[in-house]
């Protein structure tokens, strides 16, 4: 007569084993949310980084200074030129040279996620007259 209760000790067990594997898949999904997130976010940011720097590379030799643009997926940028000077152009007299910029664009995600990406880019060209200031 002493195995009446066994069954049920026997299904509490179990069913606090199906719990914590419930738990358990629970958190792994809910990390694998996020993981998938910030992935998305630091590609939103990535691609708002290049139209920044596009957008500087196409602006120059104007060199402008852009400040929280808004893409339409709710991502933005800045934009930052800055004009190195000039350098000897191979294969020209002194009287040529080449135009150096440098840009630098900086991609924020939309809100309410934060972060931020930054992207570098070197720009020459040329021939140019030399001292001339392009």
């Amino acid at each position: 007569m002493g195995n009446e209760g066994s069954a049920l000790v026997l299904a509490l067990i179990m069913l606090v084993i199906l719990t914590a594997i419930g738990i358990y898949a629970v958190s792994i999904t809910s990390s694998e949310f996020e993981m998938a997130t910030a992935l998305r976010q630091r590609e939103v940011m990535r691609g708002a980084a290049e139209a920044g720097a596009y957008t500087g590379i196409d602006a120059l030799p104007v060199m402008t200074v852009v400040d929280n643009v808004t893409l339409s997926n709710g991502a933005s940028y800045n934009i930052l030129p800055t004009a190195v000077g000039q350098e000897p152009m191979p294969g020209f007299d002194s009287n040529w040279a080449r135009a150096v910029f440098n840009v630098r664009a900086t991609g924020r995600p939309q809100t309410p996620y934060v972060g931020q990406v930054l992207i570098d880019a070197g720009v020459a060209y040329g021939p140019v007259p030399a001292g001339t200031g392009y």
